[in-house]
């Protein structure tokens, strides 16, 4: 089923656009059999050529017509095939004016009002699949550049095919939009889970977790899960959310919860192998958001206070408060550290251990088994 998925896919993508492929033969096999018994009737006119580097490295590449890639995609002498991809200059990128749950990412001291520059890898989590469970996410707003694809709706309202609550949209734009989003070119993979009133059931987010994991394995893309939403602790949604984690090892991104408890106290937050994001004023010297949650499950902070973002209107911006904007934007970082090369696990590792430690004020004296840690970008 898997192959058939792909093979469609290369397929669809063959007859809509002229579009190149190289195959990797194996270091085994000779590349002018594979010409032999595929390309007697082409030549160099056709495009068609082998690349030999090495000892251990052949492949063939052109413009092959749909019947060979079929064949060759089944072929176990053909070892990986690609689409004739663009590389683009790997540079760190500057984006002036910049909000300051942005700036913030992008130096060690707190925030200054002169402080509007976020400085980001070009790659900006490009390649990776950011799956959010939410109340949806507005498609058609251009702040989101056609990254945005609908994967499923598990809300147990009337189906929609938006967001006809504002709560997903708003986390996305940080998540991923280009204005806002600290992962500017991501895709933002749609499964709702939330009504119109914002509320989610426990079934309705077990299935959506279903679905996103088994699509996650059939593209083979880099991906994580998003989940800004909250409960009282609960077994069943930990252990759902461990075995993502530890089997899979997809990072799952959580909110600390917006109660001024211990974030142990709830889920996903106390989830084991969960990043659970807890909120500061970034404006305010990084003072921790009234309303956060805290505690030992916490792993790290980001701004949660009046974080702009994209709204429903298409060209309107919005502000929003909570655990969920930071939420989004620690999802952001996790998939920007993914596109560098951080796969897996690994890249929650990356955002705990760049993280500056001891800056959010009075937090050993108040909150002493609270991680004083703040993310960072670089």
């Amino acid at each position: 089923m898997q192959k058939f998925i792909i093979i469609a896919a290369i397929l669809g993508i063959k007859l809509t656009n002229a579009v190149k492929f190289v195959a990797q033969i194996s270091d085994t096999k000779a590349v002018s059999e594979i010409f032999s018994q595929n390309f007697e009737q082409m030549n160099g006119e056709k495009g068609i050529g082998a690349i030999n580097i090495g000892k251990s490295f052949q492949a063939i590449y052109g413009d092959f017509p749909d019947s060979i890639l079929e064949a060759m995609y089944y072929d176990g002498r053909i070892m990986a095939m690609s689409m004739d991809r663009k590389l683009t200059a790997a540079e760190y990128v500057v984006q002036a004016n910049a909000p300051p749950h942005l700036a913030r990412l992008s130096q060690k001291a707190p925030l200054l009002k002169s402080d509007t520059t976020f400085i980001y890898h070009s790659n900006a989590g490009i390649g990776v699949d950011v799956y959010l469970l939410d109340t949806g996410i507005d498609a058609k707003n251009p702040g989101f550049e056609g990254r945005v694809q609908k994967v499923a709706d598990y809300a147990t309202g009337l189906a929609f095919e938006g967001d006809p609550h504002g709560h997903g949209t708003a986390v996305a734009g940080v998540i991923g939009s280009a204005q806002f989003g600290v992962a500017k070119k991501c895709n933002l993979f749609d499964v709702r889970i939330g009504d119109a009133d914002g509320t989610a059931s426990l079934i309705s987010t077990l299935r959506a977790l279903e679905h996103a994991t088994k699509l996650a394995a059939v593209t083979n893309r880099p991906s994580l899960v998003v989940i800004p939403y909250t409960m009282e602790k609960n077994v069943v949604l930990n252990s759902a959310l461990e075995a993502i984690v530890r089997d899979l090892s997809i990072p799952v991104i959580a909110a600390a919860g917006n109660t001024n408890q211990s974030a142990c106290s709830i889920s996903p937050a106390s989830a084991y192998g969960v990043l659970t994001v807890g909120s500061i004023d970034v404006t305010k010297n990084d003072q921790l958001a009234p309303f956060t949650n805290h505690g030992e499950c916490v792993d790290v902070f980001a701004a949660g206070v009046r974080v702009p973002s994209v709204g429903l209107d298409s060209y309107s911006e919005i502000q929003r408060s909570g655990t969920s904007m930071s939420t989004g934007i620690g999802s952001g970082l996790v998939a920007y550290f993914m596109s560098l090369g951080f796969y897996g696990m690994d890249a929650v590792n990356r955002v705990k251990s760049l993280s500056v430690s001891g800056i959010i004020p009075n937090m050993a004296q108040q909150l002493p088994s609270t991680r004083n840690s703040i993310m960072q970008n670089m």
